[in-house]
């Protein structure tokens, strides 16, 4: 009987090794990249979301006098691209304006009470379109 004296490593030993330290290099580069883009959209969202803010701050600034006219009919749309420092920043804004129409007790409407304003700003993360909405009521004082 020949008993074969074993001393080193095999080649397949090294194969076997290599594949399971490839497999779990795939998996932590994979979970390094979903961190990153969830980073990276949780930090886009917060900055729509001060965009958002800002609108209904500026919104609320103007007096309503400023609005009187638009969106009784039909919503007004003010649509553009959001610049910082005269460049584009990567977001968009829509206002929408509508009238808020009071109805008096004798089924008479009178506008230019409130209106409604809703802020969207629209980004993207990756190749996915994303949405922050806001909405305000701005009223006569």
């Amino acid at each position: 009987m020949n008993i074969k004296n074993e001393k080193g490593i095999a080649g397949i030993d090294i194969a076997i090794s290599i594949i399971i330290i490839t497999i779990f290099i795939a998996m932590i580069g994979n979970l390094i990249v979903n961190i990153n883009l969830n980073n990276k959209e949780t930090e886009r969202r917060t900055i729509a979301t001060t965009y958002a803010v800002q609108e209904i701050e500026n919104l609320k600034a103007k007096k309503i006098e400023e609005y009187l006219d638009e969106g009784i009919t039909e919503a007004y749309i003010i649509d553009g691209d959001i610049e910082k420092d005269g460049n584009y920043s990567g977001y968009h804004k829509k206002i929408i304006i509508k009238d808020y129409v009071l109805i008096k007790q004798d089924n008479t409407k009178e506008p230019n009470i409130v209106k409604e304003a809703t802020v969207e700003i629209s980004y993207k993360v990756g190749n996915k379109e994303r949405k922050i909405s806001l909405s305000t009521y701005i009223s006569k004082e």
